[in-house]
Parts: structure tokens; C-alpha cells; sequence
């Protein structure tokens, strides 16, 4: 349970960029977002969950530092 609603995702469009952003990934960064697109989020091991997350912070800063 939740404290908070979370937010829109119109409210997350207007944090987003129009410039395309670039970042370097590691091999394991890369299997984890193929294994990830081919099999789902519930297919990922505590590791890759971790590994995928470190992955979207990443890039969340990327975004929206």
C-alpha cells in the first residue's frame, strides 16, 4: 500500500526531454534489457532485478537529473 497516488504519466511527459539522451551500457546491462523484452519482468532473477533498476536510475538521471 502506498502512501501517495502516484503521479501521471502526462506530469511524467513534462519532465522528459525532446533531446535524445545517450548512455554507454555494459554487456550485462545489455542481456539483462534483451532477457527482460523476451521473458518479462517476472523472469528476472534478485540480481537482474537489481542490475535493471541500477540500469533505469541510470538513465533516469540522464532524463531528469
Amino acid at each position: 500500500m502506498s502512501l501517495f497516488e502516484p503521479s501521471s504519466f502526462e506530469k511524467y511527459k513534462e519532465l522528459a526531454t525532446s533531446e535524445p539522451i545517450t548512455v554507454d551500457l555494459t554487456a550485462d546491462q545489455q542481456a539483462v534489457i534483451l532477457k527482460t523484452h523476451d521473458y518479462g519482468l517476472s523472469a528476472l532473477t534478485e540480481i537482474e532485478e537489481r542490475l535493471l533498476l541500477g540500469l533505469m536510475f541510470t538513465l533516469k538521471n540522464e532524463i531528469h537529473p
